[in-house]
């Protein structure tokens, strides 16, 4: 894999502070816990991540660096159809005898409140709708979608149940072939959410529309970018919306908002990138969703240049029906690679200075299918 970088223009500090308030609340006192465990658990047992060894550990720690690190929200899914805050539960329901939607609100085993959700009441017959709930702050999101409509609906709550904000996000238009004749054209899907805001994007593949949509879960503002996100930068503290990665065939295109970009390219590069921008070094893993393999990088974006391409080591299996997702991490001067993939997981450990790697576990023997 060869990487050409073209073009760039940026402004860059130790951790980049956003100038577009609409978009990028950036108020935030956290402080960095990305050191807060040194034990990574992966396949049973943990890594420690200051000597790159395995330990075995008699019981389970009360934390470890998965769900400490400022770096959780990676390896978590916070999106359900249940979800508890606060001593509150909410969880979702079809009430098929009367073909509505509805959502409880517990406190305890008690259910406090139920509340039928605005979709068509009652459900049409072949409309399926799909549900997810989102804890934010005090208050829980409802995300809606319907195959049959063109349109996200978006519901905030309180825990008395009250409806907050609505809004409405267009991820399908329609067009008229043929007289009397409906044609679906699907662009926009659900894509990641940070602390405060939820993305939307166009797809990967084929699409008729490009676009990037960041939704404010404090007052449901919108900003949108005419470019698919194939991958975000948060800020330093892992909680806002800092960057987009745009890709046009072999070429990327990093959006460091609101103003700074660059460019480079990758031969035969995959569709999907999971990045992490400490000071003015972007490492980022370079993989397909439903391919086998990664490969890392890192870009000095100071002085326009790649530092390093790490040797990462490869499952490399055979495969028809497949999933990959890569996850990145750090911790002190050591950037964390895990795959999790159709064929096989592994953990590799490189330092963020050299790309060297450090470590490397799970099972590279190639299997059949």
């Amino acid at each position: 894999m060869k990487i050409i970088l073209l073009f760039a223009s940026f402004v860059l500090t130790s951790c980049i502070s956003p100038q577009k308030p609409e978009l990028l609340a950036f108020n935030s006192t956290t402080s960095d816990t990305s050191e807060c465990s040194n034990l990574y658990p992966f396949q049973g047992y943990y890594v420690n991540l200051d000597d790159n060894n395995a330990v075995l550990i008699d019981g389970i720690p009360s934390k470890d660096f998965k769900n400490c690190s400022k770096y959780a929200h990676r390896f978590s899914e916070i999106i359900s159809d249940s979800v508890s805050m606060n001593g509150y539960s909410f969880s979702l329901e079809i009430k098929n005898e009367a073909n509505i939607f509805v959502m409880h609100i517990y406190q305890g085993q008690d259910i406090l409140k139920t509340i039928e959700l605005p979709v068509e009441n009652p459900l049409p017959d072949v409309h399926g709708y799909n549900a997810s709930l989102i804890p934010y702050n005090n208050d829980v999101i409802v995300l809606l979608e319907d195959m049959y409509t063109t349109h996200y609906l978006i519901c905030k709550y309180n825990t008395n149940g009250e409806e907050l904000l609505r809004k409405e996000i267009e991820h399908t238009f329609i067009t008229h072939p043929e007289e009397n004749t409906n044609y679906y054209h699907r662009y926009l899907y659900f894509y990641n959410i940070t602390t405060t805001q939820m993305i939307f994007t166009s797809h990967f593949g084929f699409t008729e529309r490009t676009k990037t949509i960041v939704l404010s879960m404090d007052d449901f503002a919108i900003s949108e970018f005419g470019m698919t996100a194939k991958g975000l930068i948060l800020d330093c503290n892992e909680e806002n919306l800092t960057g987009i990665v745009s890709q046009d065939q072999d070429t990327f295109t990093l959006n460091l908002l609101p103003y700074s970009f660059y460019e480079f390219e990758i031969e035969n590069a995959s569709p999907a990138c999971e990045l992490i921008l400490k000071d003015s070094l972007l490492y980022i893993a370079n993989y397909h969703p439903i391919a086998t393999g990664s490969e890392l990088y890192c870009f000095d974006l100071h002085h326009n240049k790649i530092k390093w391409k790490a040797d990462v080591e490869q499952l490399m299996v055979e495969h028809s029906k497949y999933y990959n997702k890569v996850t990145l991490s750090m911790y002190k001067n050591k950037i964390i690679m895990e795959g999790n993939e159709a064929g096989g997981n592994y953990l590799q450990i490189f330092d963020t200075e050299t790309g060297t790697r450090l470590a490397s576990f799970g099972n590279f023997e190639e299997t059949e299918e």
